[in-house]
């Protein structure tokens, strides 16, 4: 991770879980993204949306997951293109 890519994962890390899972899942429908880049963004949201749905009450195992998913995605949009994160 060069300078520039650290400074946008940092950037990725200060949102929320459901806004870096819209930004994978905008990645994951561009017809501009590459098959690899594709596959991940949609790998990282449908992640995402299975640990979103067995959320329970005061389970720190699912926060732990939260945050381990939440790094793997900054990490991930940090090296994508911002063009390829705009819904549409």
């Amino acid at each position: 991770m060069d300078r520039e890519d650290h400074i946008f994962h940092n950037h990725f890390l200060e949102q929320n879980l459901s806004g870096l899972a819209l930004l994978c899942a905008n990645v994951a429908k561009k017809s501009s993204a590459d098959r690899k880049q594709s596959d991940a963004a949609h790998t990282l949201w449908v992640e995402w949306v299975q640990l979103h749905s067995e959320r329970t009450p005061d389970d720190g195992q699912v926060e732990a997951e939260e945050e381990s998913l939440k790094k793997r995605m900054a990490e991930f949009l940090a090296g994508v293109p911002p063009r390829m994160m705009r819904e549409g």
